[in-house]
């Protein structure tokens, strides 16, 4: 019974930290989104989350260290990243059916980049992590990013190549460019929006030509039988 209420303390104990960590992660999101990444301070996610001034610190001895796990959080959670998964004798059209679903979950993310609610705060400090990494401000986020980028370019590459050696798309595309192209295309077209506010359906909408884009790709034999 001992050791049982032992596990038992150390379990609460556990989940109070887990508990004050994600109030201070949502705090940090809060603020990010609100007052840019540069600006914010370990005191001031603190004192959002209603802690002392200290707690952030004793939790993440850096900022970046909170930083990090946030973009972590978001690589497993919005990048939806299982949606690029095939098999590898996938077909060309079960290929394109991943960049096309993929597509939508992300556009769906980032549609709620102005909302008002929760997840429109979370989503605007996540893409203010993301604007300062592309600024250089933060030697270990631009890192974070930059690794993030590379993977999801390969995943797409391959995704691409699997629809140009089936016939889908030209034989004569560099499917390492198209996938180039595609991330850049909906980060860069995230972050001109983050920096524009225009709203959730004006968001929607210009993610959706994106997938205009996309299915341009097709050869005209394929695009009648577009997903």
């Amino acid at each position: 019974m001992a050791m049982a209420g032992v596990a038992a303390i150390a379990r609460t104990q556990e989940e109070r930290t887990e508990a004050a960590k994600q109030r201070l992660r949502e705090a940090a999101l809060q603020l990010f989104g609100s007052d840019g990444y540069d600006a914010t301070t370990l005191s001031a996610i603190s004192l959002k989350a209603g802690f002392s001034r200290t707690l952030a610190q004793y939790h993440y001895p850096e900022k970046s260290a909170l930083a990090l796990e946030l973009l972590e959080e978001r690589i497993s959670r919005d990048n939806h990243l299982d949606l690029l998964d095939c098999p590898d004798d996938a077909t060309a059209e079960e290929a394109w059916g991943c960049l096309v679903r993929h597509l939508a979950a992300v556009a769906s993310y980032y549609g709620r980049l102005h909302g008002s609610c929760d997840l429109g705060v979370a989503v605007r400090g996540e893409m203010a992590l993301h604007s300062a990494a592309l600024m250089g401000s933060d030697a270990s986020i631009t890192a974070k990013v930059h690794a993030l980028t590379v993977d999801l370019i390969a995943r797409i590459e391959r995704l691409f190549e699997i629809c140009r050696k089936g016939g889908l798309i030209p034989d004569a595309s560099d499917s390492h460019a198209l996938a180039i192209l595609h991330v850049h295309s909906i980060w860069g077209l995230a972050q001109a929006l983050f920096a524009n506010p225009k709203g959730i359906r004006p968001v929607t909408a210009a993610f959706a030509q994106i997938g205009v884009l996309l299915d341009a790709l097709r050869v005209p034999a394929a695009a009648s039988g577009s997903v």
